[in-house]
């Protein structure tokens, strides 16, 4: 990325500005009713996983390692309920919160030696220590100094990457036809498997901005090959998505709706039979993303189509290969990363494609019809969930309908007192201790994470997120202004005078109108500053009269 840890400074910097401006009445920035009940959701998410030893005693969780996504909801706090203020990272996080990272960091560092690939546990790891170490989060060096047994950030990201990318189904494991390549079993490469793939796949996307800096001056994780290695990796894992693309889906009443809808399930349908899930598609999305795919892709297309078609916030409803009340948590998650994702590229869908904020648009009614669809909620029809204080019906009234809405308003309904999603009669969790990886989703989801992932969508090798212009290819970063925008963003109207271009008239410039005097220039020569058609020392003393003394002193 083009200097992360610097952009991570101002982002944390703005975090601290918006936490005041949110405590501030009156101000613009002001948090909403509704931000601030999911700031405090969030909070509460939190210490219930605390209080649990979640990050004390990671251990506890078995063997699926889920920390790193409890790790991941940690460093995505929000410093207010503001939508636009940054995640909190290591280096925004109050002195309780750098403690319990420190910890969870440590257990990485220290088990990472001790273990050998698993496609859960990994990609979580990843993608926590990723944007730990990106945010200002301390090395081995203050967490275990002098300790053998632990690894540096490095060489733990290291580990990781080098052993998922030789654990992919590829041409050099054995597996020669493209249509069985890119997929990841749980602890090898011997099964087509989406969801370990989507872990697998999460993981690297973030490890891919752990390595990636335009200057290695910037990023002292900077690791070219390794970049390379990912990228072919994740490219592998998209075309296995587009090859394996089906139809249908587990309820009969909602088969197979468009002609160009596809999806996945949970193994390729033509190694097992599975027909498309709502999860499983939602992630084969940014799957596709992060593999080098847009919005405009055909097959982006064609799996936002099927998920359009189908699309829920309650929960799964027979869509979900069988498992519809275990994956809810983590279709939350995957289906709104996606659809973020493609917000952060800022790339417009090109006339008659579906946009990230389609979803719950389409009555269950309309054509295609499915009886289970259902369309957005209405923020004002809504009274405030008991738990966070007294609120009637329209207290959440100016609130943008979407799936944002859809899926946090349902997440803070059903989240209990002590902070937990799992007491309520939300569908499902996977059975690991405490319930982390559903609380987790749960506060993922609110958080708008996308789990630190890198998606290029110009390839120009910045990541969208630190991209200051997503949609066109400028791995400069080129910013005369110096606002929000890079160079290629913007029109750069010719400025008569300003001959080299830099957005100023100085002593070169002039010295260059001075050198084509007695020439004819061509239409648009901002040399001819008068206009006549010519350049004279005319030309020269009105350039003159652009310059600052300062800039032209040499004259």
């Amino acid at each position: 990325m083009l200097n992360i840890r610097n952009h991570m400074k101002k982002s944390l910097l703005g975090a601290a500005v918006g936490a005041a401006l949110t405590l501030t009445a009156g101000l613009a920035q002001a948090a909403t009713p509704f931000e601030v009940d999911v700031s405090t959701a969030i909070n509460r998410g939190i210490e219930f996983l605390a209080t649990q030893g979640v990050y004390n005693n990671p251990s506890s969780l078995g063997t699926d390692g889920a920390n790193g996504l409890a790790m991941e909801a940690l460093l995505e706090k929000r410093a207010s309920g503001v939508a636009t203020d940054p995640p909190q990272g290591y280096t925004g996080a109050n002195a309780t919160d750098q403690g319990r990272l420190r910890t969870a960091a440590a257990f990485i560092l220290d088990r990472v030696n001790n273990t050998s690939f698993y496609a859960y546990r990994d990609g979580q790891w990843m993608f926590a220590l990723s944007t730990y170490a990106l945010t200002g989060g301390p090395d081995k060096s203050v967490l275990a100094p002098g300790n053998v047994n632990y690894q540096t950030i490095k060489e733990a990201m290291d580990a990781l990457v080098d052993r998922t990318i030789t654990n992919q189904r590829k041409a050099t494991n054995g597996f020669p036809n493209p249509i069985n390549q890119g997929y990841w079993c749980y602890t090898n490469q011997f099964c087509e498997d989406s969801s370990t793939t989507q872990f697998a796949v999460a993981g690297l996307a973030a490890a891919k901005a752990f390595y990636a800096s335009n200057k290695s001056a910037d990023n002292p994780f900077a690791d070219a090959a390794r970049v390379t290695a990912i990228d072919a990796a994740l490219a592998r894992s998209r075309t296995a998505y587009e090859l394996n693309a089906a139809v249908g889906s587990d309820r009969a009443g909602c088969f197979n709706l468009t002609g160009a809808e596809r999806g996945h399930g949970y193994n390729s349908f033509a190694s097992t039979g599975y027909l498309p899930s709502l999860q499983q598609t939602a992630s084969g999305i940014y799957i596709q993303l992060f593999g080098g795919a847009n919005i405009n892709t055909p097959m982006v297309q064609n799996y936002m189509q099927w998920v359009k078609n189908r699309y829920r916030w309650q929960d799964l409803s027979n869509l979900g290969n069988f498992w519809p009340g275990q994956s809810m948590g983590y279709y939350m998650w995957s289906s709104f990363k996606a659809m973020e994702l493609l917000r952060q590229a800022g790339v417009p869908p090109s006339a008659g494609n579906i946009g990230p904020n389609d979803f719950g648009t389409l009555p269950a009614a309309n054509a295609p019809a499915c009886d289970v669809r259902q369309v957005n909620k209405e923020p004002a029809t809504f009274a405030r969930p008991a738990v966070f204080g007294a609120g009637a019906v329209g207290f959440y009234a100016g609130e943008p309908k979407g799936q944002y809405f859809d899926y946090a308003h349902q997440l803070i309904s059903m989240q209990c007192a002590n902070g937990s999603f799992t007491c309520t009669g939300f569908p499902g969790s996977w059975g690991d201790s405490f319930n982390t990886s559903h609380n987790s989703y749960a506060l993922l989801v609110l958080q708008r994470s996308t789990g630190g992932g890198c998606v290029d969508t110009d390839g120009d090798g910045v990541c969208d997120t630190e991209d200051n212009c997503p949609a066109v290819p400028n791995p400069g970063q080129e910013n005369t202004y110096g606002d929000a925008r890079g160079d290629a963003c913007e029109p750069r109207p010719i400025v008569s005078c300003d001959i080299d271009g830099d957005r100023d008239v100085d002593s070169i410039d002039v010295n260059a109108v001075r050198a084509g005097i007695g020439q004819v220039p061509v239409a648009g020569d901002k040399r001819d500053a008068t206009g006549d058609g010519k350049i004279t020392v005319n030309d020269v003393r009105a350039c003159t009269l652009k310059c600052t003394r300062a800039l032209c002193a040499t004259n």
